[in-house]
């Protein structure tokens, strides 16, 4: 299957622009918007959030269809964004789960999509995994709509993560994303590692493509809070984000066990399929008194909760998941001023710079020394803590939010490329049927 013909895959040279992190530009053209999210509730997702609300405020009209959940409204204008749920069946640890959830978002999202495109939206911006969510690409397309596939992670890479390696699913799913990237008009990523992926497997066909990448809203996170000083034999600790196999949280409960580490308290902020797991765990190994689980917290409570730790941790192992991903958790640490410790991935290094220790992927006793030396070394704390907040400011939300911008102006441009090319057609067949008719009729009718 193959969609009509696209532009060859491109990106802004850095360097290019240094666009200000200030107030959006208004839109040229306001399109209708309507944004595709199936792994997360709206608006707890914060790449989401960050951008339907950016596009919002430049004045496009933005919908999100997204799972609801409990106590959440199926219909709410949040922030300037219309938001839309279904009832979801979120997934337990197996593949089948999984395939259950996504059956029912599919005809949840797609069907919604539909009457979204019918009421006029102009784009469909479908956020992956999972990319079989082109499907409402094709349609759009198919219609004469614009199309925008967001590659949060990699789908084949996070399936792997999950489940391991299975030669007829890894097929499937890489087939998908080859789809999402040929269907789409624009891709929009969040760093160079998922650029170098488009371009390897989006065929022939490349749509443009722009770097957009995660990070902290300024708004958000002001001047951190002033960071313990001296030596901290009781450091506390901060995980933020879903808990999941992939994310490696369960590595934490060993981690409490160091030596080092026997004063340690633990906050772990979020929610997902391993925390039954992770609970039991904690308390095999006697730590659990010293370990918060909070569930999820709304997004505006995080960078306090983050405020009042030492030292934030990202046990995200070295899969080729990981390597390829932008952690928004990493910038979030570090708009609040706190160093991290986290095992030496690709794309975190990038992120983090100097404002993080970086074990070697695998050694989970390396990691909890890490952490031991960070509680220890309170010069090295504090100055990883203000690199890492003056860093975070250069990589902002408010920065990525003009790539976004660019992008939907190009799309609006491109809507009324096609608008005129269209009424030229439909004038020219007027008057070619209208020369025709004059040529055949006879004498004395013309």
């Amino acid at each position: 299957m193959a969609p009509p013909a696209a532009s060859e895959l491109t990106r802004a040279a850095p360097g290019a622009r240094v666009p200000c992190a200030g107030a959006p530009r208004p839109a040229t053209r306001r399109l209708r918007v309507v944004m595709l999210l199936e792994n997360n509730p709206y608006p707890q997702d914060t790449r989401v959030r960050n951008e339907a609300e950016s596009l919002a405020a430049a004045g496009h009209r933005v919908t999100v269809l997204a799972p609801r959940e409990p106590g959440q409204r199926v219909r709410e204008v949040v922030n300037g964004v219309r938001a839309r749920r279904y009832r979801p069946v979120w997934a337990g640890r197996s593949a089948a789960s999984y395939c259950v959830e996504y059956a029912v978002a599919h005809v949840q999202l797609m069907s919604r999509a539909a009457i979204e495109l019918a009421r006029g939206a102009d784009v469909v911006h479908f956020h992956g995994p999972p990319d079989t969510m082109f499907l409402a690409g094709v349609c759009a397309r198919l219609t004469g709509r614009a199309v925008v596939f967001d590659l949060h992670d990699s789908g084949p890479e996070l399936f792997g993560a999950k489940f391991g390696s299975s030669r007829v699913a890894m097929w499937a799913l890489r087939a998908a994303q080859r789809q999402a990237v040929r269907w789409a008009d624009r891709v929009i990523v969040t760093n160079e590692s998922q650029l170098e992926l488009v371009r390897a497997r989006g065929g022939r066909a490349h749509p443009s493509a722009s770097i957009v990448r995660n990070g902290p809203r300024a708004s958000d996170f002001r001047a951190p809070r002033a960071a313990r000083a001296g030596a901290i034999g009781a450091p506390r600790l901060i995980y933020v984000g879903a808990l999941d196999i992939q994310d490696g949280v369960l590595e934490l409960a060993e981690m409490l066990t160091a030596p080092r580490l026997s004063r340690a308290t633990l906050t772990i902020a979020g929610d997902g399929p391993v925390r039954e797991e992770l609970t039991r765990r904690l308390r095999a190994n006697g730590v659990a008194e010293r370990v918060t689980l909070t569930g999820r917290v709304p997004h505006a409570q995080i960078p306090e909760l983050i405020a009042q730790a030492d030292i934030a941790v990202d046990p995200a192992p070295g899969s080729a998941l990981n390597h390829g991903s932008t952690m928004i958790k990493v910038m979030e640490y570090m708009a609040a001023g706190r160093p991290l410790v986290a095992y030496d991935l690709r794309e975190s290094r990038r992120s983090a710079g100097d404002t993080a220790l970086y074990a070697p992927c695998g050694q989970p006793t390396a990691f909890a020394e890490l952490v031991a030396q960070l509680a220890d070394d309170d010069d090295r704390r504090l100055r990883m803590g203000q690199i890492a907040h003056r860093r975070a400011v250069q990589l902002s939300w408010e920065r990525s939010a003009e790539v976004l911008e660019d992008v939907y102006e190009q799309l609006a441009r491109d809507g009324r490329r096609r608008y005129a090319a269209a009424l030229l057609r439909g004038r020219r067949t007027s008057s070619g049927r209208a020369r025709k008719a004059r040529v055949s009729a006879p004498v004395g009718e013309s």
